[in-house]
């Protein structure tokens, strides 16, 4: 997609409310911080069909979470979660002037969908739409209208789109043995994140100083049967599981604290410092 962006800042404020464009299309997306809500209030284009994503952090730090929906305005609706979701840092609100109800309900049931499918985010959506049943012209011009979306989350760092490359495909392969015998595979993603691939392998017992968020999440990782005893003295990732860091991922890997970008290696023994920061 070669296409002019343009950006405006109705205040004047990089970390507030942004207008995004894109040459030749009817459609508009909105980044709205929380905090800045009450000042998009009197834009029309917030204050009609809309779909619209809630990004923010749950209980698992290693773990992003959004919720998506669609509404004959926008802005009322947002204010409705203002008061009784909690999660929420920022909202991503797509509009646009031949976006209609059946469109954004369309388009809601698209972006569940293919979020649950990907499996990046922590969906809080309770039920999945049926999908709404389009004439044969409007589905194409909805399933343009969705590209700009995965275009817009991709252009400002949400990756709630991005497919995860499976083992066999992935680019660069990194791995992480400890002294007792535990073997993790993985890879840096571009967004920074590091996924550990199903069947590495994780010790059972945490060294005594290994507390806080890294323990939390080993025993989140635990009663989620992402890691499941394989022995009595270790465990095995049953899926695929992204990780904030790499060295998050080594952390669940040996139960301990240590700096992941020095811990994984690649096939000819290269930190990922040695091939990313150096």
């Amino acid at each position: 997609m070669s296409s002019g962006i343009s950006i405006f800042l109705p205040n004047g404020d990089p970390n507030g409310v942004k207008v995004v464009g894109i040459n030749g299309w009817n459609g508009k997306a909105l980044i709205i911080p929380r905090a800045n809500l009450k000042e998009v209030g009197d834009r029309p284009e917030v204050n009609a069909p809309a779909i619209y994503f809630l990004f923010g952090e749950g209980e698992d730090p290693s773990r992003h979470h959004v919720y998506i929906g669609e509404s004959e305005n926008g802005f009322k609706r947002l204010l409705n979660h203002a008061d009784n979701k909690d999660f929420w840092n920022i909202a991503l609100v797509f509009t646009g002037i031949d976006l209609d109800r059946a469109d954004v309900k369309f388009l809601e049931n698209q972006s569940i969908r293919l979020a649950k499918e990907i499996d990046r985010y922590e969906i809080e959506n309770q039920v999945e739409p049926l999908e709404n049943r389009l004439t044969e012209i409007k589905r194409a011009a909805n399933d343009e209208y969705f590209e700009k979306i995965q275009f817009i989350m991709a252009l400002f760092g949400l990756s709630l789109f991005e497919k995860i490359p499976e083992q066999h495909d992935a680019i660069e392969l990194y791995y992480f043995k400890t002294r007792s015998g535990a073997e993790g595979r993985g890879t840096l993603l571009p967004s920074g994140e590091f996924i550990v691939y199903a069947g590495s392998t994780a010790v059972v017992h945490e060294a005594p100083h290994f507390i806080g968020s890294g323990l939390a999440l080993r025993n989140r990782l635990v009663a989620a049967g992402v890691l499941v005893h394989k022995g009595d003295d270790e465990y095995v990732f049953t899926k695929d599981y992204i990780f904030t860091t790499p060295t998050a991922a080594a952390g669940a890997i040996r139960g301990s604290s240590l700096n992941g970008w020095d811990a994984w290696k690649d096939a000819q023994g290269r930190t990922l410092d040695e091939n990313k920061r150096k």
